[in-house]
């Protein structure tokens, strides 16, 4: 079971026509610093956004390997979304009609490759068979333990199937991992250790930001949910209890369409769970900014209704912006009363238009209830036309490409020191998309590569610092970008070379 997560390719800027860069053509150079005193720079502080949970990223993240998928129905002939009506609150099965079944699919376990035991336990009363590269060795009362043969073959899926489940104590609590799990382990350690040496970690994808869908305190996921990928995101306490677990700083992001109720519990339930020695970065939507996603069309809407921007569709969208991150930090700089210095309030603009990043800080109060404003300085290079057979020029630009996004940092930078704020990346790292999937796999995997990544987090701990957090940790290339530092959990460090740059940025940053 392979796709390209919705929210993800949100993410990046697809639209049914096709792709849209981050970066509209800049026709004359941005300003710099003018000559003087030099500026001091902070310590580089970099991050990760985690990708999706989903299956199809092919990283392992709960050692509960159904936890990253939800049930289908199936009659014999394909699958389809389990209708809602036959789950009960936390996402169980309640019951199954006469010949429908229920797939399940596993996540499979990072690389190298090879067979696994699987053990499955369970409450309540039902039956589960097997299918893909899974197989059904022994089965009880209480428990069925599979083998679990992956090859690392793109298109390759496992998982489980309830065939039967009784509706007076439907099979529910399903727990499914490698032998070697110790009991009550939560998170996959392989992905423990790829977190290793990341000191902030953003949850947008976690969170399915960009499905901006309406979310209710009473019904958020909770980590007893059946699945941790539905439409309310990962549950919160997951995420806290993540960073707790790397030591890492997270970077929440508040619904749009958050009420206050949602965001104020939010706010106390990590003030309460999150180590006191653990920063929080906490953001309003995201890319609101931009136009591919429902919440700027949104905005846009709302702000004209209530008069903003002067009739202006842009400088209406900001401002309503700007009015949603004030009602929000609000809400936080309140339970954080005690413990101001611990939270980092983000307003998040584009790039490539700084004049964005004025129109938001400059709207009634909102610089009060911002502490850092924060662009994402992608590396980006128009691949139309190029070929795999020769990919000097590609890398020959890349240098390039480095100082045109740095150009841009700096006159964000300018913007959020006139305003009193620290100047941050939501997302950073290479933008460099095309449809043409070995054209791309060439690119990401060239040795070059690391080269490129040297010389971007190299720059910017030289001339920016502060927190840059890249994007993204693990997902295979498609046709709408080659986000992840890796293509699958486990993937040979030749394979990987943004990866191995990162790596030797964190061991010098020691």
């Amino acid at each position: 079971m392979t796709g390209v997560c919705v929210a993800a390719a949100a993410a990046i800027g697809v639209v049914s026509s096709g792709i849209v860069n981050r970066f509209p053509r800049v026709e004359q150079a941005l300003p710099v610093q003018a000559a003087g005193a030099p500026r001091a720079v902070p310590r580089t502080t970099l991050g990760i956004n985690l990708f999706g949970l989903q299956t199809f990223n092919r990283q392992q993240v709960f050692a509960n390997m159904i936890a990253q998928s939800e049930w289908f129905s199936s009659r014999g002939e394909g699958w389809s979304p389990m209708p809602a009506a036959r789950l009960d609150a936390l996402g169980w099965v309640r019951s199954l009609e006469p010949g429908q079944t229920a797939p399940r699919p596993l996540v499979l376990p990072a690389a190298p490759f090879g067979p696994a035991t699987v053990r499955c336990t369970f409450a309540g009363k039902g039956a589960l068979q097997a299918g893909g590269a899974a197989r059904l060795i022994d089965a009880s009362a209480e428990n069925v333990e599979l083998e679990l043969r992956p090859s690392g073959a793109e298109d390759e899926g496992a998982w489980v199937e309830l065939i039967r489940t009784d509706p007076a104590d439907p099979l529910r609590d399903l727990d499914c991992r490698k032998s070697t799990s110790l009991p009550g382990e939560r998170f996959d350690p392989e992905f423990l250790s790829f977190l290793s040496g990341f000191e902030v970690i953003r949850f947008l994808d976690w969170q399915r930001t960009n499905d901006n869908a309406k979310v209710a305190w009473a019904n958020r996921t909770l980590p007893t949910s059946a699945s941790q990928v539905g439409i309310g995101g990962a549950s919160i306490e997951d995420m806290v209890d993540l960073a707790n677990a790397t030591g890492a700083d997270p970077w929440f992001l508040m619904p749009y369409e958050a009420d206050a109720d949602y965001i104020r519990g939010f706010a106390r339930l990590v003030r309460k769970r999150l180590d006191p020695r653990r920063k929080v970065y906490v953001e309003l939507g995201n890319e609101v900014w931009n136009q591919i996603f429902d919440a700027s069309a949104q905005a846009e809407r709302e702000g004209l209704a209530l008069g903003m921007g002067h009739g202006d569709p842009t400088r209406a969208r900001m401002e309503r912006y700007a009015g949603k991150i004030t009602a929000a930090m609000r809400i936080w700089t309140e339970v954080y009363a005690d413990r101001p210095g611990s939270l980092i309030r983000v307003c998040a603009s584009q790039h490539a238009n700084p004049e964005l990043a004025r129109m938001i800080l400059d709207h009634e109060d909102t610089r009060r209830w911002v502490d850092a404003l924060a662009t994402a300085p992608y590396l980006w290079l128009d691949l139309e036309g190029r070929s795999r057979s020769n990919l000097d020029p590609i890398f020959e630009a890349m240098p390039e490409s480095v100082e045109r996004t740095f150009a841009m940092a700096a006159a964000n930078r300018e913007i959020a020191a006139a305003h009193g704020l620290r100047y941050i990346a939501y997302e950073g790292g290479q933008h460099l998309v095309t449809r043409d999937i070995d054209l791309a796999r060439a690119v990401q995997r060239d040795a070059r590569m690391a080269g490129v990544y040297d010389r971007y987090l190299e720059g910017w701990r030289r001339r920016f610092g502060d927190t840059l957090t890249l994007y993204a940790s693990t997902a295979p290339i498609g046709e709408y970008g080659a986000w992840g530092l890796r293509e699958y959990a486990g993937q040979p460090a030749d394979e990987t070379p943004k990866l191995t740059a990162v790596r030797q940025f964190q061991r010098e940053a020691r």
